[in-house]
């Protein structure tokens, strides 16, 4: 439950699932990403803009991913995320110039933005010491936290086809934090590097054993419809074994259709 104290237009506090933020200056608030659990995105005042961090402790803010707002649009379950990457080029320990991995993100955005145009590149500006790069996407969502999901899975795909593209062994498959974070981060990137295009995350209840979905482009001008099924760990046999779960979710995979947002029908991966 999201709750505004204070006078319309001129609140002063925000309350989400009994607990108070105090309102910035700009009408905005900080939050931390576990606070929004079940708070729907119409709750969120359209005037005001959501800031989301990792944790408040003891008054200090910790942001582990690019810093990023969101906002409703005025009407219908729409949010408008900003995102700012940004730094200093005396702070960055990088296995490649600063400058020279700002530059290759913005360039994927741009690319992203003319493939997929699920995101918009906003800005770029370098001052010989700071870098930040803007830019955006709007994400349709009942739910707050799907927003933050959506949000953040964005970010880890760009930083991940950054690090592909610069052969910079940022992460190692072994460092992944787990299975979302191996597909999101390494396995989507590499996938785009391959050459595939309309890569879609689509893991969840309804997945039928497509964790990806992909396409490409034949020869005879048609295309081809890919899904993978992914699994991180260790897989064993015998008994109600992960094999036999994974030949299941294979099966369900070629049986099921699944819906092609770009396409905008039902289609079978080939």
């Amino acid at each position: 439950m999201l709750e505004y104290i204070g006078e319309e237009e001129d609140y002063s506090t925000v309350i989400i699932n009994g607990e108070e933020f105090a309102i910035e200056d700009e009408y905005k608030f900080i939050i931390p990403k576990s606070i929004v659990t079940g708070v729907r995105l119409d709750e969120l005042h359209p005037l005001y803009k959501m800031e989301i961090c990792e944790k408040i402790q003891e008054n200090t803010i910790y942001i582990e991913t690019v810093p990023y707002t969101i906002t409703r649009e005025f009407s219908g379950n729409m949010a408008v995320v900003e995102f700012e990457d940004s730094g200093r080029r005396k702070f960055w320990d990088g296995p490649v110039g600063f400058k020279l991995y700002m530059e290759t993100k913005r360039d994927l955005i741009i690319e992203r933005q003319k493939e997929l145009s699920d995101i918009v590149f906003d800005d770029y500006e370098d001052d010989g010491d700071y870098i930040f790069l803007r830019y955006s996407t709007r994400i349709e969502a009942e739910l707050l936290e799907t927003v933050i999901q959506q949000a953040e899975q964005i970010v880890k795909e760009i930083e991940g086809a950054a690090d592909l593209t610069l052969n910079s062994p940022f992460k190692e498959v072994h460092r992944a934090k787990n299975e979302a974070d191996f597909t999101i981060s390494i396995l989507i990137p590499l996938i785009r590097k391959l050459g595939f295009s309309n890569v879609r995350y689509n893991h969840g209840k309804k997945e039928y054993g497509k964790d990806v979905i992909f396409t490409r482009r034949t020869e005879f001008d048609e295309y081809e419809y890919w899904g993978v099924q992914v699994k991180y760990g260790d897989i064993s046999g015998g008994v109600r074994s992960n094999i036999d779960e994974l030949i299941g979710q294979a099966i369900d995979a070629y049986r099921m259709p699944f819906y092609d947002v770009y396409t905008r029908s039902k289609q079978r991966i080939s």
